[in-house]
């Protein structure tokens, strides 16, 4: 976790209030948020390429997969739904970013036997739900995402259909809660308030980048290309730094 009111006030420090500009408390909180969804995306692009480096059989502490592994960590949850006979639907949570792998345990036959529920693209399930051959099966799950119905409202589809209760775990890597920095005006300045504040859920060692993000976004939104250099150059050095 890092402390919103932190990097706050490393943004308006280097930001320089006097000549570059002041970002106020709203513009902020807009920023905040795309910067942390942004470095929280870039985990699961930095992990997929992390398992296709040469890893060093000299390592002496954490490699690539295991520090982002630890990164993404607080971010991983799980739900579990219950489908009778006939249903094939699961509703699936505003919070869920990404689906990491689901199972089905069946409550009757062969109780307590997880199995994994493959997913399979809409296109290709049309193909294999009509080839005998390639149908889905109870011991052979798989799932496809369905439209969207809302921004709120999504679910899945798994086949086959339920011959009977069986159970469905999700395990998934949830969205961020969105960071706000919460103030009270006293003497007409923007005091921190902590009580309803919300502090940013990365781990605490992406606390400079998030900083350099937000000043590069804080240039762009004051029109100060100063502020935008400022923080591409942190950015650039803390990169070198972890590379090094």
């Amino acid at each position: 976790m890092i402390i919103i009111d932190n990097v706050y006030q490393k943004v308006l420090a280097l930001s320089n209030k006097e000549q570059r500009g002041y970002v106020t408390p709203q513009e902020f909180n807009l920023m905040a948020n795309k910067a942390q969804l942004e470095i929280y995306d870039s985990y699961f692009h930095d992990l997929k390429t992390a398992y296709h480096k040469p890893t060093k059989s000299n390592m002496t502490h954490g490699d690539d997969i295991d520090i982002l592994n630890e990164k993404l960590h607080p971010f991983r949850s799980s739900s579990s739904f219950t489908l009778s006979t006939g249903e094939n639907s699961i509703s699936i949570g505003d919070d869920m970013y990404m689906i990491d792998n689901i199972t089905k345990t069946a409550t009757n036959v062969n109780s307590g036997v997880a199995v994994e529920v493959v997913e399979m693209d809409q296109k290709d399930i049309l193909y294999t739900e009509n080839n005998p051959l390639t149908k889905a099966t109870s011991i052979r799950p798989v799932y496809a995402r369905d439209i969207p119905q809302s921004s709120t409202v999504r679910s899945i589809t798994v086949y086959p259909t339920a011959t009977q209760t069986e159970t469905y775990s999700v395990n998934y890597y949830k969205t961020p809660s969105k960071p706000h920095w919460d103030y009270v005006v006293v003497n007409e300045k923007a005091l921190y308030n902590s009580t309803y504040s919300v502090n940013f859920e990365l781990h605490k060692s992406e606390e400079e980048i998030l900083v350099s993000r937000i000043l590069q976004l804080a240039g762009i939104v004051i029109m100060k290309p100063g502020i935008v250099e400022i923080g591409a150059t942190e950015k650039s050095s803390i990169k070198q730094e972890q590379n090094n």
